[in-house]
């Protein structure tokens, strides 16, 4: 049987080690980025065996290209989310790309009979907004976005991630 993964994000920093790392156990992947003209670039890094490594554009702003990159895959490791270089002009740049490509993820997987989804997250999706000291976090803690000062970067993981456990 073909052991077929979708690793969304395919040119960032995270997703390299998975890839090289699943390309390795005998794994084929498809992996998305936005823009195909970056394809050559990231074979180039990852040096995996290009058989077992297949591009697809999706952007996630978009529905294009999500069911063709989920297609015939078993697993989804959505990773793919937008990491600023500074504080954006408005904080529905990371907030909105974040949870709503969380949900082009989770809805192009049950679209193709995966049967597992791994969605990565942050610390910024539960411990802000506690202030200081020891705290045991469970699956119930969530970010407080109520609190003055979050950046939108710490408010489009937490967003993401409560928006992808409600969809489930």
């Amino acid at each position: 049987m073909d052991k077929r993964v979708l690793v969304t994000g395919g040119s960032g920093y995270i997703a390299g080690f998975l890839i090289r790392q699943l390309v390795a156990e005998g794994w084929t992947v498809h992996t998305t980025v936005r823009d195909l003209a970056k394809e050559a670039g990231v074979r180039r890094l990852l040096a995996v065996d290009d058989s077992r490594l297949h591009f697809f554009a999706a952007d996630l702003n978009a529905d294009a290209g999500w069911a063709e990159a989920a297609a015939g895959c078993s697993h989804v490791a959505h990773l793919a989310s937008p990491l600023p270089a500074g504080v954006p002009k408005h904080p529905d740049e990371l907030i909105v790309p974040a949870r709503d490509g969380a949900l082009r993820a989770l809805r192009a997987a049950r679209a193709a009979g995966a049967r597992r989804v791994v969605m990565t997250s942050s610390v910024a999706a539960i411990a802000y907004g506690r202030g200081r000291g020891v705290h045991h976090f469970t699956e119930a803690d969530w970010t407080l976005l109520d609190r003055p000062g979050l950046t939108p970067y710490v408010r489009s993981k937490t967003i993401a991630e409560r928006a992808a456990r409600d969809w489930v």
